[in-house]
């Protein structure tokens, strides 16, 4: 072989052990470059997972709220209809009592002892056109 013939000899052993360099190289970025993709692609699902469970959390307890909201509105209106029937009650109570004054007062006038605390006197003299400051 002629010395021209070893250059070329040598310039092509050279440039394929620098291309074979350049194909290790590139692979190994390849291969970096898969497991960061990879990594990144765990991290992303465990983020994902986190997220999912923070949303279902929070349906859970938006449900939680509605369902205490429905119940405090049921509750309000159980106690709206007993303060309305207790209102009615007592409204039937203070007429019975004035009935039962006025009846008292048919049976005996000259009686002032109405006593209902309620004002009744007054009421009562006034009927009868007693004057308020004439207490007999």
């Amino acid at each position: 072989m002629s010395k021209n013939q070893l250059i070329v000899l040598g310039v092509a052993v050279a440039i394929i052990i620098v291309l074979g360099l350049i194909g290790v190289v590139v692979q190994m970025g390849r291969r970096r470059k898969i497991e960061a993709n990879r990594a990144k692609a765990n991290e992303l699902r465990k983020e994902g997972n986190r997220t999912r469970l923070r949303a279902d959390e929070e349906a859970a307890n938006a449900a939680t709220a509605e369902a205490r909201a429905r119940q405090t509105r049921v509750m309000a209106e159980k106690l709206e209809q007993e303060a309305t029937s207790r209102a009615k009650d007592a409204q039937g109570s203070r007429d019975r009592a004035k009935e039962h004054h006025r009846r008292a007062m048919e049976l005996d006038p000259d009686n002032d002892n109405l006593g209902d605390g309620d004002g009744a006197l007054e009421d009562q003299r006034q009927q009868r056109s007693i004057p308020v400051n004439d207490q007999r």
